[in-house]
C-alpha cells in the first residue's frame, strides 16, 4: 500500500513544479485575470492535497505497523 502512496506522490511531486504559478506577463485582459484566478484556485487545492498525502502516510504507517507487529498483512 505504501509502495502505491509512494509512486503517487512522486507523480504529485513532479506536477508540482511543472504546474505554472501565474500567466504569461504578456497576458492581459480579462481573460488573463480569469486564468490567474484558476491558477490560484488550483495551486490551494494542491496544497491542500499536499496535506492530505502527509496524512495518508501517516495512516498507512500505522496500518503497516498493526500489521506486522499481529503478524497478518492488510489485504
Amino acid at each position: 500500500m505504501s509502495f502505491s502512496l509512494s509512486l503517487s506522490k512522486m507523480d504529485y511531486d513532479t506536477a508540482v513544479t511543472r504546474f505554472p504559478a501565474s500567466v504569461p506577463a504578456s497576458w492581459v485582459g480579462a481573460d488573463s485575470i480569469a486564468c490567474q484566478s484558476a491558477l490560484d484556485n488550483a495551486s490551494g487545492l494542491l496544497t491542500s492535497l499536499a496535506t492530505l498525502y502527509e496524512t495518508a502516510f501517516t495512516d498507512v504507517g500505522v496500518i503497516e505497523a498493526r500489521s506486522s507487529s499481529s503478524g497478518t498483512s492488510p489485504s
